[in-house]
């Protein structure tokens, strides 16, 4: 895999990679903004903004949007991060064109219909419900709550249905879009079967009279201590508990890509662990797992499953427990070195889901100052010594100061 990158006239950065065996392109519109550039009293916007751009522009509305991309045979999705919107499309490449310039007309010329923002309102509720009850998203969500008491990590992706997201008004949403969705702001994305030449000239055609003034979000990193902490949230309708333990790490930078590396495999390593000890040998679990989520201005490692009420306790103790093997560097070498093939070979294997790394590319493009950081993942990985995962793992897994987040049944 090769990424070739450029600049259009505009500032928007365009980043092929190309892959012309394959019969799918995708393309990932990014935008730097996320819920830790919300204002609190809106907290839930950028996800709210996010929504609104498949409801309409100066010449399609959302049913056109929905039917064309239905024609063309095209899976298409959003998210929103704490630090990050990714608009992504994946289509069969023949109509990779046509595809290209609706992404870039929703991006461009969205008119955020006032109709479809009252009606809209209804869905993101009920996705913060479904949200907020999954493990996947309680580790991004909740962890961070109980991990930093003032940087807007704290801040939930989705917002609060009660306090923030009935008090999101059109305005908020034109104002994040005037402002932050412009061309030096963005990043797009190209993979799979095109070549480079023909996805730089679909780009500078579509997305060439994009405009807007540059506004850099104001972010502060993180530099709160780590300290035990628990939060306790009570829901009625459940009948799950939800764990989720986690520590602070630093926040991602260039300088220590060893370090990142280094607990990318220790995420996975534990992820294994954890469905060996709660899952499987103990019966205790259907889904745990494990996280690491480094930030451009914060970042974490833990770990999330969903739980009896009565068997909290014993879940509780067998995850502080693999932490704490980490943290002492008690680490079975052969599934070390286990994890660090499968992780090299699912590297080599995405190359050929276009979605993916469409997305990835943005991702890494806005997140961690470079999408070339792909390439070499897979040797990065294979190389990673066990002493330098132990070391950093003992840099930030401190098994007498960990948060804690329980969701249990009201």
């Amino acid at each position: 895999m090769h990424i070739e990158d450029t600049v259009l006239d505009n500032g928007l950065k365009v980043l092929c990679g190309s892959q012309l065996g394959l019969q799918t392109v995708a393309f990932a519109f990014g935008v730097h903004y996320g819920s830790i550039d919300e204002d609190p009293r809106i907290n839930g916007s950028a996800h709210f903004l996010e929504h609104m751009l498949f409801k309409g522009t100066r010449k399609r509305g959302w049913k056109q949007i929905s039917d064309e991309l239905k024609e063309m045979g095209v899976r298409n999705n959003a998210f929103t991060d704490h630090e990050t919107t990714v608009y992504y499309m994946q289509v069969y490449k023949n109509y990779a064109d046509r595809t290209m310039e609706i992404l870039s007309d929703m991006v461009k010329n969205s008119t955020l219909p006032e109709k479809e923002f009252e009606l809209e309102r209804g869905p993101i509720i009920n996705e913060n419900l479904i949200r907020h009850d999954n493990s996947k998203y309680m580790i991004s969500d909740y962890i961070p709550k109980a991990l930093y008491k003032s940087h807007p990590a704290k801040m939930s992706v989705g917002g609060d249905n009660e306090k923030t997201i009935s008090k999101i008004t059109r305005v908020d949403l034109e104002r994040i879009y005037k402002d932050y969705y412009t061309p030096r702001n963005s990043i797009l994305t190209i993979y799979g079967g095109i070549s480079g030449k023909a996805a730089f000239s679909m780009a500078t055609k579509h997305f060439g009279d994009m405009d807007g003034a540059y506004r850099k979000p104001v972010r502060r990193v993180a530099k709160e201590a780590q300290e035990h902490r628990q939060l306790t949230i009570r829901r009625k309708g459940i009948k799950q508990t939800r764990i989720g333990i986690g520590f602070k790490c630093s926040e991602f930078s260039k300088a220590r890509i060893g370090e990142f590396i280094s607990l990318l495999v220790a995420e996975r390593y534990l992820d294994d662990r954890l469905f060996d000890e709660v899952r499987q040998k103990r019966g205790l679990s259907y889904d745990p797992m494990a996280s690491y989520e480094p930030y451009d201005t914060f970042g974490f490692i833990a770990a999330a499953t969903g739980i009896e009420p009565r068997k909290v306790g014993e879940a509780k103790k067998v995850i502080l427990r693999e932490f704490t093997k980490l943290h002492d560097g008690e680490i079975d070498k052969r599934e070390f070195e286990d994890t660090k093939k499968t992780l090299s070979i699912e590297n080599r294997v995405k190359v050929d889901n276009t979605a993916q790394m469409g997305i990835e590319m943005a991702v890494y493009e806005l997140m961690y100052g470079g999408s070339k950081i792909l390439e070499s993942l897979p040797d990065a990985m294979a190389k990673v010594k066990l002493d330098d995962m132990v070391g950093y793992c003992q840099k930030y897994i401190k098994p007498d100061k960990y948060g804690t987040v329980l969701l249990k049944p009201s």
